[in-house]
């Protein structure tokens, strides 16, 4: 599907959402696109990078994007191409906060004209620079199931947060690999008549904040790490305590009820005393073994 949109000074967004191979072809035609580069926008599987040719830029940026139902965090390429008053942006797969930032265009004129005023070239950085705010937020709910986890852990629920300290693991990992790709890739600044000195701030602006990124995933990496080995270690001293229970249970119910097993307490001529002793034994040790198990599940290791 192509969606255009235009401003007041003529410089447009084309946005090829899922685009069917004509339109991809009338997108090559239209930016003079080199073959090499063509073949780089229509594979949809190549790194980040970034292409300089005398009439367009080529940019390919990764934009984390998390699956609420199947609680994943995967990369999803975005392409950029730049002409004199164009921009073209290429998806296989939704991004939600650029379908926003696509919306309050069409639906804010005064919006549009202001970003639309810096050319192709600045246009294509704020869209950069608004799905990089994107990813600032997605950091910003991981944090915060993060203390979630962490409060939850402290609070005896060590053995329930198992399963979301691995999931909690794995959205900050998925999100290292699709950022660590990218650090560097605005850290050299092209050499390209669209890049103009003003423009050239707000490229070096968009690589802190990709740094940033990285370090604020550092930071919930290594939280993470701690936090399961925190949740481990108390899970496997709970662990522990019970096994102790349950080793200094056997030492006196096994010895006991060996001696015990040759009374039966339903043949005729037993004793009054054997029965009370053999039945009051055997009461106690059903008390005492439930009572050990009622406090585990009190402390939610069972």
């Amino acid at each position: 599907m192509v969606e255009r949109i235009t401003a007041s000074n003529e410089v447009s967004w084309i946005r090829l959402n899922d685009a069917a191979p004509e339109e991809l072809a009338a997108l090559v035609r239209e930016a003079k696109l080199s073959p090499g580069d063509a073949e780089f926008i229509v594979n949809n599987h190549q790194r980040p990078d970034v292409f300089v040719m005398d009439g367009y830029v080529v940019l390919l940026i990764h934009v984390p994007v998390f699956d609420r139902e199947t609680r994943v965090t995967s990369a999803t390429p975005l392409y950029f191409v730049v002409c004199e008053k164009t921009v073209w942006t290429v998806q296989e797969e939704s991004i939600p906060v650029l379908g926003k930032l696509w919306q309050d265009f069409n639906e804010n004129d005064v919006k549009r004209d202001e970003y639309f005023s810096e050319g192709a070239m600045g246009l294509a950085l704020h869209i950069a620079d608004t799905v990089q705010a994107g990813s600032f937020k997605k950091l910003s709910r991981l944090s915060k199931h993060i203390d979630i986890a962490e409060d939850a852990i402290f609070h005896g629920h060590e053995r329930q947060m198992v399963e979301e300290v691995s999931l909690l693991m794995r959205d900050v990992m998925d999100f290292r690999k699709i950022i660590r790709s990218q650090v560097a890739l605005f850290a050299t600044l092209p050499e390209h008549k669209f890049v103009t000195d003003e423009l050239a701030v707000e490229w070096r602006r968009l690589n802190g904040q990709m740094r940033k990124s990285w370090d604020i995933l550092e930071g919930l990496f290594e939280s993470t790490k701690e936090l399961e080995k925190t949740n481990s270690r108390l899970l496997q001293h709970k662990e522990n305590e019970l096994l102790r229970m349950l080793t200094y249970y056997s030492i006196f119910s096994i010895p006991a009820l060996y001696i015990f097993q040759a009374v039966n307490p339903f043949a005729s001529g037993v004793s009054s005393t054997m029965l009370i002793l053999y039945w009051g034994l055997l009461g106690l040790l059903v008390v005492t073994l439930a009572v050990i198990f009622l406090r585990f599940k009190r402390k939610r290791v069972l």
